[in-house]
């Protein structure tokens, strides 16, 4: 494997003048670092990034980077999806199917090669199934979130190949809050569909019991574009949560309840008048505990959960057209182990069950299936050296998927049961530079078992107007990555550039057809469909290369007495080619981004653009998509407290798309018809007690 040397001629048009803007903050952001002390690492200590390591770890102290987003960033997006919320963070995008619909897209990856989790655990649900199906987690419930790249990946599951998205939350306390209780609440406005939310949380203390209760309600109407109303991108959702944990001398166990309400319209409904809205129901069991001990088992970190899903797809004259259900069980134990020689880390055990299934049209498209895995994972560190150390994992699973397939020579039904051994390994070398630079280089090669759609799909899909043919014979997908990176952080300035590049066998694939079909199989044949309604897409697997880079500084130019005046910027860019030249299809452009910024003890102002290029590197079947500049700005003042009585209060206006454009996104299979909302401003108000 040869990482790809990207040439500017390989940019697209533009993209010099445009990376002049960040080039010159990178050389910026050098030159202040340059001028900081030694001690500056020792100074910014950071928050511990828990889904990168078992172990307690910094972010400087990883060999891949770790993308986290903190409590006042969700605060502030105002968004229900997690794609929405991540989908302008250097590497990632987003699905933007709906409103109430949009999975992050890690590195022009996407679906089963991105997972989705909650504290560790699946978030359930069949958002992976279709990009029309929301992740039955809203961005409110949580306290941050991270996506993490890299050998921890391989803690989690096989479908991690593109990264896993690990919201996390206190509905299992896992300490005693400060005070006895911790109190924190909210509530939102939007101009450009007229949103309202409201949200709260709270964790109290009885003796060695810690409560918490959460809950949250949105409401939006279709929202304005520039070309006016996108018709039926409404939302409305709601979801409550309750858990407690009992705290022990060596650590804690707790349980909670979560039960989640969605519903959301599907824009550009074949039939405007009669479009098709999703109403989505969950309720999850999760249950966790940490235990550390004295022995040579240091750690024992046990989680798991239940999660039972549904949701119908209703049409505006009250017909369910489909029903979809998955029930899923999950549970993890991790072992932390004292040092073997010069190894630190952990070993663990992971079992996953899932019953999925569909009626109506949707049981025409997937019949019941059932998928189960058991897995073996091993995550160790090694300094080899007082700069320079080693991180490494490992993984074996075997995965069995059952369901029924069609024989599309005849068009006849028949059962299948397919078992996989998909096996995986992962090494990262992390050198601490002198200057305060980290450096690291990671190298993985990643096994994935088809799921049961790419196996078993067969039939029409009416909410993304498709008409999906699986494939049974898929065999294992397995990818091959390297990662360059460096990063350096101190007093007023940060800095992070990455490298990577990733060969897949057997890479698997929604291709469109060109094919046109109806509700029925023989009118979308393997001779080509007959139809007028609904685009053929099949399941396929070839050879494809990714490569691309991500770039992000932020650096401090002005300090006065009351203030800090600064720049930042952002790059990233992504190629991906199948064996031969033809372009994978859906895969993001090149968008590059810069921002001003001023910092005070109680108020905090930001403004920027972030401006996509425009994508003619097209798969099969697939059109152009013109570029756009995205211009955002937030305002935020920090109250006093003598005003509030000791709490801290924080008001926002944040505005987005501040020029009105016209914004499509390439990746999103109802982008020629569907653009995303227009000029907003946005009135934040949060509380923390």
């Amino acid at each position: 494997m040869q990482i790809g040397t990207l040439r500017l001629s390989a940019l697209p048009r533009g993209a010099a003048a445009m990376l002049a803007v960040a080039l010159p903050l990178a050389a910026g952001v050098q030159a202040k670092a340059a001028e900081a002390q030694k001690n500056d690492k020792e100074s910014v200590s950071g928050p511990i990034i828990v889904t990168a390591s078992p172990l307690p770890v910094r972010l400087d102290e990883l060999a891949a980077p770790v993308l986290r987003l903190d409590q006042i960033d969700i605060d502030e997006s105002g968004t229900s999806a997690l794609g929405a919320l991540l989908g302008e963070k250097p590497g990632v995008t987003q699905s933007s199917f709906a409103a109430g619909a949009s999975r992050p897209i890690i590195r022009g990856m996407d679906n089963n090669r991105v997972r989705v989790q909650e504290n560790g655990i699946s978030a359930g649900g069949v958002s992976a199934l279709s990009e029309d199906h929301g992740v039955p987690i809203d961005p409110l419930s949580a306290t941050s979130i991270e996506v993490v790249r890299g050998p921890a990946t391989l803690r989690y599951g096989s479908e991690a190949i593109g990264g896993v998205v690990n919201v996390l939350n206190d509905r299992i306390p896992s300490a005693r809050p400060d005070g006895g209780y911790t109190v924190h609440g909210g509530a939102s406005y939007d101009s450009v569909d007229q949103g309202k939310q409201a949200y709260g949380a709270l964790n109290a203390a009885t003796g060695n019991l810690v409560w918490h209760a959460d809950g949250f309600r949105r409401k939006t109407s279709d929202y304005d574009t520039p070309q006016g109303e996108q018709f039926n991108t409404w939302t409305d959702t709601s979801g409550v949560a309750g858990g407690a944990s009992v705290l022990l001398d060596n650590g804690y166990a707790g349980a909670s309840v979560t039960h989640y309400d969605s519903e959301y319209g599907i824009p550009a409904p074949e039939d405007p008048t009669d479009p098709v809205h999703i109403d989505m129901r969950q309720t999850k069991l999760q249950v966790r505990s940490g235990l550390s001990f004295g022995g040579w088992v240091k750690g024992l970190n046990l989680s798991g959960g239940y999660g039972d899903y549904r949701h119908d797809e209703i049409t505006l004259s009250g017909v369910t057209g489909s029903t979809f259900k998955n029930k899923e069980w999950e549970g993890r134990a991790e072992f932390l182990h004292a040092s073997v020689g010069p190894f630190a880390g952990a070993f663990g055990v992971q079992y996953h069950h899932r019953d999925l299934s569909a009626s109506g049209e949707g049981g025409e498209l997937l019949a019941p299936t059932n998928s189960s895995s058991v897995a073996g994972f091993l995550f160790e560190e090694m300094p080899l050296g007082d700069t320079l150390s080693l991180q490494m994992a490992g993984r074996v699973e075997h995965v069995k998927v059952e369901g029924t397939a069609l024989d599309t020579a005849t068009i006849t039904e028949y059962s299948v049961s397919r078992d996989f051994t998909p096996l995986s390994g992962s090494a990262g070398l992390v050198w601490d530079l002198d200057g305060g630079w980290v450096t690291s280089a990671t190298f993985q090669a990643a096994q994935r078992a088809p799921k049961a759609p790419e196996l078993f799909s067969k039939g029409p899909h009416e909410a993304t107007e498709t008409f999906e043919i699986g494939d049974a014979a898929l065999n294992k997908e397995t990818a091959y990555s390297a990662e360059l990176s460096a990063r350096r952080e101190g007093r007023g300035y940060s800095f992070a550039a990455s490298l990577f590049h990733v060969s897949f066998d057997d890479f698997i694939y929604k291709a469109l057809t060109g094919a046109t079909c109806d509700d029925d199989y023989a009118s979308c044949t393997d001779a080509g469909g007959t139809g007028t309604e609904l685009n053929q897409v099949r399941y396929a697997q070839r050879d494809a290369t990714f490569y691309g880079f991500e770039l992000e500084g932020k650096v401090a130019l002005l300090r006065t007495d009351i203030a800090t005046y600064g720049l930042t910027g952002q790059a990233d860019y992504v190629r991906a080619k199948f064996d031969g030249g033809t372009n994978v299809p859906r895969i993001p452009p090149m968008r590059i981004g810069a921002g001003v910024y001023l910092e005070a003890d109680r108020f905090m102002a930001k403004a920027g653009f972030l401006h996509a290029f425009k994508q003619d590197k097209l798969g099969p079947n697939e059109t152009e998509t013109a570029g756009y500049t995205n211009v955002s700005a937030v305002l935020r003042y920090t109250l006093p407290e003598q005003m509030t009585g000791g709490a801290s209060v924080k008001i926002s206006v944040i505005g987005q798309n501040l020029l009105d454009a016209d914004i499509r996104n390439h990746v999103s299979f109802k982008k020629n018809d569907v653009l995303l909302p227009g000029r907003n401003f946005r009135l934040v108000a949060s509380v923390d007690f």
